[in-house]
């Protein structure tokens, strides 16, 4: 599949620097403006498991939870690896009472990561 981005010659540096405004926006609360960004960057590259994981995170904080367990379903179905998305759907998932939750939790509990520690903590707290 060739992806609008490679279609229009959009490089990965341009990508990084569009992704590090929707963060910082993310950062400064601005999440309409983050979301929008990251939906622009899924139009470009529907491929990047880690825009999929970030939008996620955008809708988990907007309270849109069934739109954040979409972007973080598509983010580990992209990307098995991706930590984030890995968490913050176990988080999700346990928290509307779907025991699954506890398997993302261990896998990324179980991957060394910036998260782990956080997929510790949660699985901690879930398992109770």
């Amino acid at each position: 599949m060739t992806t609008l981005a490679q279609e229009f010659g959009f490089t990965r540096d341009q990508a990084q620097a569009i992704t590090e405004q929707a963060f910082n926006l993310l950062d400064a609360g601005d999440l309409d403006g983050a979301a929008t960004i990251f939906t622009g960057l899924l139009v470009l590259n529907p491929l990047d498991a880690s825009i999929h994981a970030a939008l996620g995170t955008v809708f988990h904080q907007q309270g849109r939870t069934a739109e954040a367990r979409a972007a973080y379903d598509e983010a580990i179905k992209l990307d098995g690896d991706t930590v984030l998305a890995r968490v913050n759907r176990g988080e999700l998932r346990l928290q509307s009472g779907d025991v699954k939750g506890l398997e993302d939790l261990r896998v990324a509990a179980g991957t060394p990561s910036a998260v782990q520690g956080r997929a510790k903590a949660l699985l901690q707290r879930f398992s109770r």
